[in-house]
């Protein structure tokens, strides 16, 4: 079995490519286990980085804001590597892993996928890439678009032609282009099917006065663009449309987006935004008392801490769209006690340990009883499972597996053994492209008085 250990950051701007002495600085690497064959994890588990400036290297950014969502995406990825090494599913082989956080900022994800291509601290280049084999063979991720996008844009040679990467939850249209992104794979339908399920609803309910409030990414823009296709023939006008900046701190942007929401006379409010901008907005409009009819997109439909907060019960009612999804087995118990697998190491897992059981770091995710904690790291309990619905994190299974089957396949395996290379060249690794692929969407209503009682 091979050795990988963590690249740790080297203080260089990655869109240069150039890579200097280390800065001594933390690692890269937010999760590690070694391996015979390394997945690349990328996974946005903070949104922000804390005081962005344009000349602040990656590798000297800090994360801030930790999003359950993603961490419990992360971990469906992580359980789903340990499972499939438990089930002797690719016999005498094991899966590790190396997981980055690019905390929802592009240029920290293409210095992330830089470094865990990296061989003794740089990235080789060479005259002919055909028979580059670097040391992490898939990335999975990254769960935004706008992260998405860069890494399969703006890297060299090695990224763009020789290496892959499975997306869980980048939906927009663009990506479909497989001129423009060979490489690029992903476990949901394009976001073109989201946009026409939100119009025909719309169309259902006889909701032909509606307003729309947008993030100002790739994926807002996106679903917005789709949607505008199919208004007219659903029959639905515009009461407004209001884009949302993309920024760290958009409080005050959300301020007059509530002003103006409040003011309009349209009944029916589509949120096509991250659920750190709607948990904003919610608590405006809880503060004004201010009842709507909201549509909640795939980004923020099945955020269980939202449907949790004080006095949601106010906002309205909302009504949810998402891909379909599914149960992961033993996963529920997996995040009820939560730890490192052997031989592995998760920082993200202390992190969130010391959010929740840690009573000198008090947040909204702190447990009441936290204070009687001895050790937050030994501490576990069922938190997770009622602010995030696991079932949300069913494509990081869907995507791991994808690749598992790839390579037995590729490694020629059959009960007792795999005979193939290890160290291969990884768009060796084929996938079924005519796989069948659902495009079923699923449908989640939460009226005033069930968000009530939600709240308990």
């Amino acid at each position: 079995m091979r050795s990988h250990s963590c690249i740790y950051v080297l203080g260089v701007a990655v869109i240069l490519g150039m890579l200097g002495p280390s800065s001594g600085t933390e690692s890269l690497c937010a999760a590690y286990a070694p391996g015979d064959i390394i997945i690349g994890i990328l996974s946005s588990v903070h949104a922000n980085i804390k005081d962005l400036q344009p000349w602040i290297l990656p590798d000297l950014s800090v994360c801030i804001n930790f999003d359950l969502i993603t961490f419990v995406q992360a971990l469906a990825s992580i359980h789903t590597i340990e499972t499939i090494n438990d089930s002797g599913f690719l016999p005498g082989i094991r899966l590790g892993y190396l997981m980055c956080d690019p905390c929802s900022y592009a240029t920290k994800a293409l210095h992330c996928v830089e470094h865990m291509l990296a061989v003794n601290r740089s990235l080789t280049v060479l005259s002919d890439y055909s028979n580059l084999r670097p040391p992490v063979k898939v990335f999975l991720g990254e769960r935004y678009t706008e992260t998405s996008l860069p890494i399969r844009i703006s890297l060299n040679p090695a990224v763009q032609l020789f290496s892959f990467q499975i997306s869980c939850t980048s939906s927009a249209s663009v990506l479909s282009d497989k001129i423009r992104y060979t490489s690029f794979f992903r476990v949901i339908p394009s976001n073109k099917y989201q946009a026409l399920a939100l119009a025909k609803l719309m169309s259902h309910f006889n909701w032909t006065w509606v307003g729309v409030v947008y993030l100002d990414d790739d994926y807002g823009k996106g679903i917005f663009e789709n949607f505008l296709t199919h208004i007219d023939k659903e029959k639905i006008c515009l009461a407004f449309d209001e884009v949302v900046p993309n920024y760290p701190d958009t409080t005050q942007d959300l301020k007059k987006v509530a002003d103006l929401i409040q003011s309009s006379n349209a009944t029916v409010v589509l949120l096509l935004l991250r659920v750190q901008q709607v948990e904003t907005l919610f608590k405006e409009m809880i503060t004004r008392n201010s009842s709507k009819i909201w549509i909640a997109s795939n980004t923020w439909s099945l955020a269980r801490y939202i449907m949790k907060m004080e006095g949601i019960h106010k906002v309205g009612d909302i009504l949810g769209i998402n891909f379909i999804t599914g149960n992961i087995p033993g996963f529920e118990d997996y995040l009820q006690n939560l730890k490192p697998g052997p031989g592995a190491r998760n920082d993200l897992i202390n992190e969130y340990k010391q959010i929740r059981f840690n009573c000198s770091q008090q947040s909204e995710h702190t447990s009441p009883s936290g204070c009687n904690v001895t050790n937050p790291q030994e501490a576990n309990d069922d938190y997770l499972l009622q602010a995030v619905d696991p079932t949300e994190a069913y494509n990081q299974r869907v995507a791991v597996y994808a690749f598992a089957h790839g390579l037995k396949k590729l490694l020629e395996c059959n009960d007792t053994a795999c005979s193939g290379e290890t160290d291969f060249q990884p768009l060796k690794v084929k996938f079924k492209s005519n796989a069948p692929l659902s495009l079923s969407l699923s449908l989640s209503f939460f009226r005033s008085a069930e968000l009530n009682s939600a709240r308990g």
